[in-house]
């Protein structure tokens, strides 16, 4: 009778204990998951933030290029005009006539 009964503690004492330890595992498995998302989630943040500031910068890069093409442009507007003006040695700010 002892026998039985100390088999049958044995046996819960075994079953109780691997329950905890399936519980533990379960616990330690969704800790795992939620530290993943939580990473996910801060890698998307940042690939975001990387492209908004990577598209700035090529905003601006476009930007430069376009004013330097209307400068390019205007210089040759007014290299075409002074090459189609005639030129007066006794103007004021052209210097020296002599």
């Amino acid at each position: 009778m002892y026998l039985i009964l100390l088999g049958t503690l044995a046996a819960l004492t075994l079953a109780g204990a691997t329950v905890w330890q399936y519980r533990r595992l379960q616990h330690a498995i969704r800790a795992e998951r939620a530290a993943a998302r939580l990473m996910s989630a801060a890698d998307q943040r940042d690939m975001d933030a990387f492209r908004a500031r990577i598209q700035r910068l090529v905003d601006e890069q476009r930007a430069v290029a376009d004013a330097a093409q209307v400068l390019a442009e205007a210089e040759a507007i007014v290299t075409a005009e002074l090459a189609r003006t005639p030129h007066y040695p006794h103007h004021p700010h052209e210097g020296d006539p002599t």
